[in-house]
């Protein structure tokens, strides 16, 4: 019984193995796990931590502060007593104090800071995001490059299934005597150059792998391999690039960035402003000491404490006269850097809208051209029956009918391409339509 049980076991944690190690990855858990072990991404968000942290001590500042202090201070030889008079004596000088300071008015610096430290954190979310983004298209771009790959590399193959019929087909013409047997050298020449073109397709989709799991920070897998998308070509006749990039504006984390870096360069100028004003802060404090002298009557350490205590209320008022020009310049900084800010806002604009417009034309001549090696395949499928049936009856010489093969195949990739060419572009134009990660997922299956 014991023994089933164990038997059991390891059929079922040997199952589960042979399961995981042939599972496909979709397109979103690609993306998922490179975003989640990406260094830039992970750094970004050290920033936004960091930013935060700074927010809190921003905060902070209006708060009073405390500070507590004690010296002791021994003098040996000639030193002034308690009398203001100079003797030689030992003494020994103890002080205490506590204080505290509240600042009042900050020229608005302080709120300044705080809001300007709002956007930084904003416009950090947003590069952070940007940084998602773009990975995310790597990795689909990656992912279809694989898809591509392996769609060639079948066409490869099929080609060699088609070339080995053919060897078939020319020993029984030779048996027959319908052809030379020069014809199956052909056959066999064009099977190694076949088994070549094979050979090319099957590593560049091994590079292809490869290139993916870099990208993703993918280690130690021995198995790895994508699953299959929906690949239904629809025309995009109600799609237009101002339509796209009217969305794009409000979620692309580009624009966001750009202007959250613009509202706080805006608020930077308000921080350097704070110099032309006064300062102006409260402060309190109280302090006491004891002091000994060798040979003298020295009141206890109690009443002295006590009787020494001194207890103060202040405020401390700093106008700004003079400060060499220094402020006027800060000012005049932050007015440019705001400026170059607001031209970097309307250049992410353009750069965007330049980006969706040639996504959408390189997804129309993708389509146009998947239209047009559709009806080149049609055509080369129907040319290549009729020159198998003729090479069939000894009408034509073998090398006739490779070239109308390798027609074919050439008509076969020059689908493939353009088919994942327009399936990638149209997934890109759906993500600047502002769909989420895990939307971009539904609208890609």
């Amino acid at each position: 019984m014991k023994k089933l049980i164990v038997v059991t076991v390891a059929a079922i944690a040997l199952i589960a193995n042979m399961q995981a190690q042939n599972k496909k990855w979709s397109l979103k858990e690609c993306i998922d796990y490179a975003i989640l072990h990406n260094i830039e991404v992970k750094q970004s968000q050290n920033r936004i931590k960091s930013l935060k942290v700074e927010r809190n001590t921003l905060k902070s500042s209006f708060l009073p502060n405390l500070n507590v202090g004690a010296s002791q201070r021994f003098s040996f030889g000639r030193a002034l007593n308690q009398d203001n008079t100079y003797e030689d004596r030992n003494i020994q000088n103890s002080s205490f104090s506590a204080s505290t300071e509240m600042p009042l008015f900050t020229g608005f610096k302080t709120s300044a800071s705080i809001s300007r430290n709002k956007f930084d954190v904003l416009a950090a979310e947003a590069n952070k995001e940007l940084i998602e983004n773009n990975l995310s298209l790597n990795v689909t771009n990656y992912y279809f490059q694989i898809l591509l790959n392996k769609e060639i590399y079948r066409i490869a193959q099929e080609q060699i299934r088609l070339t080995k019929e053919q060897e078939i087909r020319t020993r029984i013409l030779i048996e027959n005597g319908k052809v030379p047997q020069s014809q199956l050298y052909d056959i066999k020449a064009q099977l190694a150059d076949d088994e070549l073109v094979a050979t090319e397709a099957r590593n560049s989709l091994r590079l292809s792998f490869l290139d993916l799991m870099q990208l993703m920070e993918l280690k130690g897998e021995e198995y790895f391999d994508v699953d299959s998308l929906d690949e239904s070509i629809v025309s995009m006749e109600s799609v237009t690039p101002e339509g796209i990039y009217a969305s794009a504006l409000s979620c692309m984390p580009q624009i966001k960035q750009a202007h959250y870096s613009l509202q706080s360069k805006v608020k930077s100028i308000k921080v350097v402003k704070s110099g032309y004003y006064p300062q102006l802060s409260l402060g309190a404090g109280i302090n006491t000491g004891y002091y000994y002298s060798r040979g003298a009557m020295n009141p206890s350490f109690h009443q002295q404490f006590k009787n020494n205590m001194q207890k103060s209320i202040y405020f401390t008022l700093s106008i700004p006269l003079f400060d060499r020009f220094s402020t006027r310049n800060q000012v005049k900084t932050a007015r440019l850097e705001e400026n170059n800010a607001r031209l970097s806002l309307e250049n992410e604009k353009k750069s965007l809208y330049k980006d969706i417009e040639k996504a959408y034309m390189d997804a129309l001549a993708a389509f146009e051209k998947y239209e047009s090696t559709t009806k080149a395949v049609v055509a080369n499928r129907e040319a290549h029956r009729y020159a198998l049936e003729k090479y069939m009856a000894g009408k034509s010489a073998v090398y006739e009918y490779n070239e109308i093969k390798m027609k074919l195949a050439d008509a076969l990739s020059q689908q493939s391409q353009a088919k994942y060419t327009y399936l990638l572009k149209e997934r890109i134009l759906a993500f600047y339509s502002c769909h989420s990660l895990a939307d971009l997922e539904i609208v890609l299956n």
